[in-house]
């Protein structure tokens, strides 16, 4: 097990640590709620084919993850 990081090590780190998962969870929720989205525009919509709102729905999560992994790769 890890040593616990010293008091002022913890207070440096802590505000980008906090952004950090919060950014996370926007994220996650950003991609549930356009899943989300998509499912409910597929129930109303029904008559233009459940397919064509789960190839868009997959396109706009792989483009979320597509940008995400490149953000972060830029970043280091």
């Amino acid at each position: 097990m890890a040593r616990p990081l010293p008091k002022d090590v913890e207070n440096q780190i802590a505000g980008a640590a906090k952004r950090s998962e919060i950014r996370s969870v926007a994220i996650a929720c950003l991609i549930l709620g356009t899943a989300f989205g998509f499912g409910l525009g597929a129930a109303f919509f029904k008559s233009t084919g459940g397919s064509f709102y789960f190839i868009i729905g997959a396109a706009v999560v792989g483009l979320a993850w597509f940008l995400a992994a490149r953000a972060r790769n830029k970043k280091a």
